[in-house]
């Protein structure tokens, strides 16, 4: 589901949760361990997130999770991805992301909380869908997206639930940089290799710096994304956005 591999100082994460690699309960649970695990070693100091090979870094949710549940079914569900998701965003080591293949939904938002995004170039995109399934956007990634590429394109991207291509990315800043694959190996250990020889004192100090602002929006925000993202999966409208992602079809809402 998630392969964990140390590489000296550089723990990596591998996805493989399914064919697309969405995301449901146990996928959550098991990214939340594997950060955990590496969290208080003091050998590691940077995380390197990436997929398996294929078409999709990460599709989002896995649709089924949600389909045919109700606000009480669906609102417990979600507090695993909260408290996932918070833990990436607010991880004490730098994490990197290296997006091979389409991110989207939740999976983009897992890019949207690492350090650094390094997406190849190629047929892959990046993006936020919700708007075309009926769906809310949680103001933690929301606040993040705004932080990144400023509220004029975050705007744009989340009413339009465009998908981007790696060098719209690129250019509006939701990406740090876009490789070849070939140049992928080469500029993914260059970024790592920065940290191979820093003291921890200044890798997870700098880390809670540059992160500590976001402690208190977490804090205060997370509960109340939970419950909105929760009503807007369980209402018709949301239910027909899960089934239109199973049926491959576009939604038609009330």
């Amino acid at each position: 589901m998630i392969t964990e591999n140390r590489r000296g100082h550089v723990f990596e994460l591998t996805l493989n949760t399914n064919e697309k690699n969405t995301f449901d309960e146990e996928s959550f649970a098991a990214l939340a361990k594997s950060l955990a695990s590496a969290r208080d070693d003091d050998g590691i100091k940077v995380v390197l997130i990436s997929a398996k090979e294929g078409k999709f870094f990460s599709n989002g949710f896995e649709p089924t999770m949600f389909l045919d549940k109700s606000y009480e079914q669906i609102h417990p569900i979600l507090a695993i991805t909260m408290e996932s998701t918070a833990d990436l965003l607010l991880y004490p080591k730098p994490v990197l992301c290296y997006l091979n293949g389409h991110a989207l939904g939740v999976g983009a938002v897992l890019a949207l909380f690492c350090d650094y995004r390094i997406m190849l170039d190629g047929k892959g995109r990046i993006g936020f869908p919700e708007s075309r399934i009926g769906l809310n956007f949680p103001t933690i990634s929301a606040y993040i997206l705004n932080e990144l590429v400023g509220p004029r394109i975050a705007r744009r991207i989340l009413f339009s639930g465009l998908p981007l291509k790696p060098r719209d990315a690129l250019e509006c800043g939701l990406v740090d940089e876009v490789v070849s694959e070939e140049a992928a190996p080469g500029r993914i250990a260059r970024y790592c290799r920065q940290f191979e020889g820093m003291a921890m004192e200044s890798v997870v100090g700098i880390k809670r710096s540059l992160v500590q602002h976001r402690v208190s929006l977490v804090r205060q925000q997370s509960k109340i994304d939970q419950e909105e993202l929760a009503r807007a999966i369980a209402s018709p409208n949301g239910q027909e956005g899960m089934r239109s992602i199973l049926e491959a079809r576009s939604p038609v809402f009330q």
